[in-house]
């Protein structure tokens, strides 16, 4: 009896998913049917769609939260942009097939609810917890890493800024030479000089800064946005301010370097002079038991 129960249970259970999936493929069919009628009547514009951007688009409608995501993995490197379509697919996937092969192990009577409850824990943390602290770890050591390196693209916008060139043509060339030297950099810079061209250099210098959040970027944007305003000279401002950044580098470094001895005392404490306490100890406590 307590068999059958578990049967009737699975069944429902399977009844319910399998309406939800049908659901989410009727509405998906019936979108895609309506894009292909509206490019009937329109007309394409491309002769032939390549596989890469069919599956793109097809990915694109099974993705969640898009522009954050796509943010979130900008700002820690990843600019490939059929990872930012599958990264939810990526967690939900393995958490959706666990929990139905735990299900299915408990029903069947192999394992107890206290294991169940144990091992879909375990999946659910490493599927969803763990992926986005890999990915907030990294963006904080790729945001820290173009922090960085401002003062050599200073620098470079200084020189280009002397020969004659503006801003925004400064940033387009450095965007293309910036991939041979670092990659990080020059998708940020090659971003903030499309956008430049779009909505203009002084808002595409704030989603600089919101792409880089640190005091170092602001500092960056801000003096650019008030040499566009009032007129002066960038040249000048370019390289003082490449060298105010390395200096507040170097005094973090030095206090980093600083903090290194008190870190250091803990090890020392722990594997050295505990060791040497229990060797001149030693000897006495055993003559004393003995």
């Amino acid at each position: 009896m307590d068999f059958t129960w578990k049967r009737v249970i699975i069944l429902v259970l399977a009844m319910f998913v399998s309406l939800i999936v049908a659901k989410f493929v009727l509405k998906f069919f019936d979108n895609t049917k309506a894009n292909l009628s509206t490019r009937k009547i329109i007309g394409s514009t491309q002769d032939k769609v390549s596989i890469s951007e069919y599956i793109l688009k097809l990915l694109s409608r099974l993705s969640f939260n898009k522009e954050e995501t796509k943010n979130n993995l900008i700002k820690a490197g990843i600019h490939n942009d059929v990872f930012s379509q599958v990264y939810y697919l990526i967690k939900i996937v393995p958490t959706v097939i666990s929990l139905f092969v735990v299900l299915f192990l408990y029903f069947t009577g192999e394992v107890k609810l206290v294991n169940c409850f144990i091992y879909f824990s375990i999946t659910m943390v490493f599927c969803l917890i763990v992926p986005d602290m890999y990915i907030s770890m990294r963006s904080k050591n790729n945001i820290s890493h173009i922090s960085g390196r401002l003062p050599f693209l200073l620098d470079l916008m200084n020189i280009c800024v002397h020969t004659g060139m503006t801003l925004e043509a400064s940033l387009e060339y450095l965007a293309g030479e910036l991939k041979m030297v670092d990659t990080s950099l020059a998708f940020v810079v090659k971003k903030t000089s499309e956008r430049s061209k779009i909505i203009g250099l002084d808002k595409a210098l704030g989603e600089f800064s919101d792409l880089v959040p640190t005091n170092e970027a602001r500092s960056f944007v801000m003096t650019l946005t008030q040499s566009l305003k009032y007129g002066s000279s960038v040249g000048p401002v370019l390289a003082s301010l490449a060298s105010d950044i390395r200096e507040i580098n170097m005094l973090q470094l030095e206090e980093k370097i600083g903090k290194m001895g008190a870190k250091m005392s803990i090890p020392m404490i722990v594997f050295i002079m505990v060791p040497i306490v229990i060797l001149i100890a030693a000897p006495g406590i055993m003559r004393m038991l003995g």
